[in-house]
């Protein structure tokens, strides 16, 4: 029920702040004849809000309104079938549609929904995170075009600076020395910062980045960076760019990379979190449970809270002084599986899940055994998202991970992905004040 009524409130601000641009001329408009388009964003961003409606349509009558966008591997699309009110406007945000790959009103549902090529993670990063996208929206009424316009979304890389770190830079940074050869001029991760950056030192964030998708960097640490929270990627297995699973992430890399970012002047060195999703969740807790004195609070979706092995033979997922970290063996159930000590974390920690998680069936279960670990703290936050899937930590909007779903399913999804998105933010400025 909190749940349901944040949405509907964070709907009603969405509809308030249409209006009161539109009223300020603040809209992208376009029509063929008496109808036109009305689409509002008070920033262009990938991930940032916007409102669609179609006003001067012939009441009585459905309409076909579509949405397409050209990528460089190919085109997406989606359409939406509405009755048109005696008023002659559809708004998107409280029309309910006859046909639709969306279940109920919403704001964005035209672009969320927006289905296209099957393409590789590169392709899909480039397309809906890095690039700009137009997108073409197309009112239909008795097989006639009779409103039309084009919006377009700015990608991550117009609010975040991104910069490589190698080896030889954090030796450097928290050793003082100036190394050379090949060892120092490994890739160790990326950081990502708000462009311009905050004056004012803020929390900021170790993420470690697995393969899952709308989950990786590419999407989660430019959103972390978007909203203010700056972030250092650490790749799950190895440097980055080498194969993936090839070799258990070393805690010596991750003590490198958090007093690196310890250093910077913008980051509050006392309130570094680490964030994981899926495979990665259980490193972002291990790490947080082990080393609270350096890291402050931890956020982890879709995966579990057990550090475990990658099989039953008991392959190490991380490394410590060259040895393996014991980890758990996958083949046990949770109750017998020993939980990560969530209760020696200092600072807020935010668990997430989704009901219909088709990759981790039992991703709430996991949850549920790691809240009893914990127990109850000021700023905690534990989410089950009813009826979504596991991709919820993809920035809301973004139309990646939904594609295959069920309509019930990619509507919940997307949904849980708002929520999510507004909760980690709630975390992160709890840690700030």
């Amino acid at each position: 029920m909190m749940r349901h009524r944040r949405l509907v409130a964070a709907a009603a601000v969405l509809v308030t702040t249409a209006l009161a641009a539109a009223l300020s001329g603040c809209e992208s408009t376009g029509g063929l004849g008496s109808a036109r388009f009305v689409v509002t964003q008070l920033r262009s961003g990938i991930a940032d809000p916007l409102a669609v409606s179609v006003d001067g349509l012939q009441p009585g009558q459905t309409a076909v309104i579509s949405a397409t966008a050209d990528v460089e591997s190919g085109r997406y699309h989606s359409r939406a079938v509405y009755t048109v009110p005696p008023d002659g406007a559809v708004s998107l945000w409280n029309a309910r549609p006859l046909l639709a790959p969306f279940s109920k009103p919403d704001p964005a549902g035209l672009i969320w929904s927006l289905d296209g090529p099957s393409q590789s993670q590169g392709e899909l990063e480039a397309a809906w995170a890095n690039d700009d996208v137009n997108i073409r929206l197309t009112a239909t009424q008795n097989g006639r075009q009779v409103a039309a316009t084009t919006i377009h979304r700015t990608g991550f890389a117009h609010q975040i600076s991104t910069r490589a770190i190698f080896a030889g830079d954090l030796i450097r940074t928290t050793d003082g020395g100036s190394p050379g050869g090949t060892t120092y001029d490994v890739r160790i991760g990326t950081y990502y910062e708000r462009d311009p950056n905050p004056a004012a030192s803020r929390p900021a964030v170790v993420l470690i980045d697995g393969d899952d998708g709308g989950g990786s960097a590419a999407f989660t640490a430019a959103q972390l960076a978007s909203i203010g929270f700056s972030t250092f990627v650490l790749p799950a297995f190895g440097p980055e760019g080498q194969i993936p699973g090839s070799s258990a992430l070393s805690v010596e890399s991750f003590d490198l990379a958090v007093s690196w970012l310890r250093l910077q002047p913008t980051v509050d060195s006392a309130r570094i979190f680490t964030f994981g999703t899926w495979r990665a969740s259980q490193l972002a807790l291990w790490f947080a449970s082990n080393q609270p004195e350096q890291i402050y609070g931890a956020i982890a979706a879709s995966g579990t809270t057990a550090l475990l092995c990658t099989s039953s033979a008991l392959t190490p997922v991380l490394t410590a002084n060259g040895l393996p970290v014991p980890c758990e063996d996958p083949s046990r159930t949770i109750a017998d599986t020993a939980q990560l000590r969530l209760d020696r974390i200092r600072g807020p920690v935010m668990l997430a899940c989704g009901e219909k998680d088709e990759i981790l069936a039992n991703a709430c279960d996991w949850l549920a055994a790691g809240r009893t670990v914990r127990g109850g703290r000021p700023g905690d936050v534990f989410t089950v998202e009813p009826g979504a899937a596991h991709s919820i930590s993809t920035p809301p909007i973004v139309p990646v991970g939904l594609q295959n779903l069920s309509t019930a399913t990619a509507q919940a999804t997307e949904d849980a992905r708002v929520e999510f998105w507004a909760r980690v933010t709630e975390v992160l400025q709890f840690a700030a004040r």
